[in-house]
């Protein structure tokens, strides 16, 4: 007996349900009498971040691969088949975790056709059609991820026209085109790929099997970053005060010259100008970036400096993001020129005391701990992120924000999942930050645990944004300045650890 849904289908001339992922797999992937390549190069060019560069793609079928973008931006990605790391657009790499390895991978999937491949462990499933719908769409979802991804489906030719997915709030599109054949499969030559309204673009100029396989490519790369110095002659102590707001503020160096007061922010996950700064110094722009703040997304510009200079730590080549930081310094009561982020953390051993406040910024090498030991962390688009405990006997990864005052934020889908202002006496409450402001509720948990302590009896905040960093589904909220200052904090970045030293 013919089913309904069969009859409608065939009453619209399109092909039935159970056919649908297989002519696509057919079409992708069974294309030609040769042999599956055992290692596909794809050269060719690209905009990335709004400026030119060069393009490579290595891959191999069992997933493996090496993504370089080369040029003022660049960056590249890889993955040995299990793990997956970043080399930044500064020159260091990262291993990756949380929301980006789910990006990584909405991307590669499709890149090199691996999400219909049944050993890549994706399922991949058939939204039904609408009677007035001219063409499919296919929702794969890797196991063991949060990445949910829908690709459109052209059904005179069976090839992708183009894919979506969201990522902490965040949507991205791509177009796919000009398929090219490689062995017996075709790939795109063509992708634009879109996110709060920026579009990086891939041209691809030559396709060809690798005759001389190098698996080392594929590995996490163990070196570290090569433009910086460190001056022992100086005091690692720096000049440092503490805003109205309890923010510390550090005293660089850019090109050499002073130009006022930066946030010394872990949670940065890029070096910060303010565009006034940047003018008077004469800083060159270069590309723009889409920036997730508090309040959404907002599209900035790069500035390029010489030279970063704080204490006796120097570095080279430097990228900041342009960010008007006018309504920060209204609000600290004193100027604001930038933020110190990730770039300088990931270089150098920062030593904090809130209390005092006291900065000291320490050379890597041969750098001990005085005392105490490390705790792992992991990073989130170049924010670290720390295990803690907390009421209910719940255990989750939470940022670890210098730049953040208050004791801990929770990220409205896990204020929503955990229920947490059930039963709990809240008030209302506003955050504000880069991208605008959002709503939230203030009220208590009996206990949080962070670094060995507990902390009874913690004045929290809960989230209720729909966009925005505090819609983050991939950690569970955001720690600040109070849970941290009983602790002389040791941030070593390169090395994926922390410290939590008692005073």
């Amino acid at each position: 007996m013919t089913s309904i849904l069969f009859t409608l289908l065939l009453s619209h001339g399109l092909t039935p349900i159970p056919d649908v992922v297989s002519n696509v797999r057919q079409a992708l992937t069974e294309v030609s009498n040769q042999k599956p390549w055992s290692e596909t190069i794809l050269r060719g060019e690209t905009v990335f971040n709004g400026v030119a560069g060069k393009y490579v793609f290595q891959f191999q079928p069992e997933g493996s691969f090496y993504q370089s973008i080369t040029g003022p931006l660049g960056q590249t990605f890889g993955s040995d088949g299990k793990s997956y790391w970043l080399i930044d657009r500064s020159g260091a790499p990262r291993h990756l975790s949380f929301e980006d390895v789910d990006r990584v991978q909405a991307l590669i999937l499709l890149l090199t056709n691996r999400w219909l491949d049944p050993t890549a462990h994706v399922n991949a499933t058939l939204e039904r059609p609408k009677p007035s719908q001219t063409h499919y769409r296919i929702h794969f979802k890797p196991r063991g991820t949060g990445l949910d991804e829908y690709v459109t489906i052209d059904p005179k030719t069976w090839l992708p026209t183009s894919a979506e997915f969201e990522i902490a709030s965040s949507k991205t599109v791509v177009e796919l085109s000009d398929w090219k054949e490689a062995g017996n499969q075709k790939l795109p030559g063509v992708a634009k790929i879109t996110n709060e309204g920026l579009t990086d673009t891939i041209k691809v100029t030559s396709v060809t099997e690798s005759d001389r396989s190098n698996p080392g490519i594929y590995l996490e790369p163990q070196s570290s970053p090569n433009d910086h110095t460190y001056d022992s002659s100086i005091p690692s102590a720096v000049e440092t005060k503490r805003a109205a707001s309890g923010h510390v503020l550090v005293h660089p160096l850019v090109n050499g010259k002073d130009v006022g007061w930066f946030i010394l922010d872990s949670g940065a996950e890029s070096m910060v100008i303010d565009p006034a700064t940047a003018d008077s110094l004469k800083l060159p722009k270069v590309g723009k970036e889409a920036v997730v703040g508090v309040g959404g997304t907002v599209q900035e510009p790069f500035r390029t400096a010489d030279r970063f200079t704080l204490g006796p730590a120097t570095m080279r080549g430097i990228t900041f993001i342009e960010i008007d930081l006018h309504q920060l310094s209204e609000f600290f009561k004193v100027k604001i020129s930038g933020i110190v982020g990730f770039d300088f953390f990931r270089r150098y051993i920062v030593r904090l005391e809130l209390s005092k406040p006291s900065v000291q910024v320490e050379n890597v090498d041969g750098y001990r701990l005085p005392s105490g030991n490390w705790s792992k962390i992991l990073f989130s688009s170049g924010n670290p992120a720390i295990q803690a405990s907390f009421e209910g006997d719940h255990q989750a990864w939470f940022r670890l924000d210098t730049g953040a005052n208050g004791s801990v934020t929770f990220h409205s889908p896990t204020v929503e999942s955990l229920h947490l202002l059930e039963n709990r006496e809240t008030t209302a409450a506003s955050m504000a930050g880069v991208g605008g402001s959002t709503d939230a509720r203030v009220g208590h948990l009996s206990w949080f645990e962070l670094g060995g302590k507990r902390f009874e009896k913690v004045e929290a905040t809960f989230s209720l944004a729909k966009a925005g960093a505090f819609a983050d589904r991939y950690l569970a909220g955001n720690i600040g300045q109070d849970l941290m200052e009983p602790f002389t904090m040791v941030f070593d970045f390169g090395g994926s650890r922390v410290a939590f030293l008692p005073r």
